[in-house]
């Protein structure tokens, strides 16, 4: 459940705050963002001028790192016992993704997107997920594939993911054996 809950987290703090920054040129604070008391998830995203710093895309994806999701991961492996592999996979399938849309999406910003990915910058554990990634974004892949499963098809209803679960490479799944 923490995988899933987490892997919600970094797709609501990511694309928002990214999409916006890139529309307005401007990184958006992480303070920017209201959760919801429910459910722990981002609900709101608050805008004030004054907040608003004018940065170029890759500084906003580094700073959004530095001060968003690194925070939020040591917190989430503190709390959960999730490996930070696991979170930062978790965070950098949504960072990947929303670097493609924001590319697509806006083509006045792809050049910017573009060096976004090239330029990132990490803290050392998120190196190794985040830097194979990477590497499938680059070329070209739709989604990067994953190095470690994110648990989720252990929740009722869900599956392994399609295309991206490292459990699905032929010949690296092999199902225990009943009563082991």
């Amino acid at each position: 459940m923490a995988s899933l809950w987490s892997a919600y987290l970094f797709a609501a703090l990511i694309a928002p705050t990214l999409a916006t920054g890139a529309r307005l040129g401007a990184a958006v604070a992480i303070e920017s963002i209201r959760f919801a008391p429910g459910s722990g998830l981002p609900a709101t995203l608050h805008l004030a001028s004054e907040r608003a710093l004018p940065s170029p895309l890759p500084a906003q994806v580094d700073r959004l790192l530095a001060e968003g999701i690194t925070p939020v991961i040591q917190v989430l492996r503190a709390e959960t016992g999730l490996s930070h592999r696991l979170l930062w996979e978790n965070a950098g399938g949504h960072l990947f993704w929303t670097l493609k849309t924001i590319a697509r999406e806006n083509p006045d910003r792809a050049v910017e997107a573009a060096e976004a990915l090239q330029a990132l910058c990490w803290p050392r554990e998120a190196c190794t997920a985040l830097t194979l990634m990477r590497a499938d974004a680059l070329a070209g892949f739709d989604a990067p594939r994953r190095r470690v499963c994110c648990l989720r098809h252990g929740l009722p209803g869900f599956s392994k993911c399609e295309g991206i679960c490292p459990l699905l490479k032929r010949g690296s799944y092999q199902p225990s054996p009943r009563g082991m």
